[in-house]
């Protein structure tokens, strides 16, 4: 599925640092990881995205940036 845009709901404090946050889908077993450039991954909320047959979907988030062990295998 191709992601064509990202559009979350970011809180304006936090660091400037990149961060991976690692975020829950909501009624769902997906699981998304999304890079921010500032903000807390707490603070993300939905998701957006084009399906390939063009249609919107979102997603409700549940984030946090906390690092899971097997994150350290993925990691360069």
């Amino acid at each position: 599925m191709g992601i064509v845009g990202l559009v979350c709901m970011l809180g304006l404090t936090g660091c400037s640092k990149e961060k991976r946050c690692r975020c829950a889908v909501l009624h769902s077993s997906n699981v998304r990881i999304v890079k921010i450039q500032s903000g807390n991954c707490e603070d993300l909320k939905l998701f957006r995205y084009h399906t390939p047959l063009d249609s919107l979907k979102v997603d409700s988030l549940l984030c946090t940036d906390y690092e899971f062990m097997i994150d350290s295998v993925y990691k360069n």
